[in-house]
């Protein structure tokens, strides 16, 4: 959710880490989760920011959209 509002320039570890509020291992976990070979769903920018690639994109909007609403 976090790399979705990041849009095209990303967010960087550490700014994953501050926004989500979760210790460094667990964002490194996720990071590694979502960019694995069989997810693909971010990828590193050469400004070492993370950013959604379009399998990331089309997973927020269809599986993750009702958590974007402000309520």
């Amino acid at each position: 959710m976090l790399l979705h509002y990041g849009g095209e320039t990303g967010l960087s570890r550490r700014q994953l880490g501050q926004y989500a509020r979760h210790d460094a291992p667990q964002v490194t976990k996720a990071v590694q989760r979502l960019e694995a070979p069989d997810c693909r769903q971010i990828v590193q920018l050469s400004s070492g920011a993370f950013r959604l690639t379009d399998l990331g994109s089309k997973r927020v909007r269809e599986q993750l959209a009702d958590k974007l609403l402000l309520q």
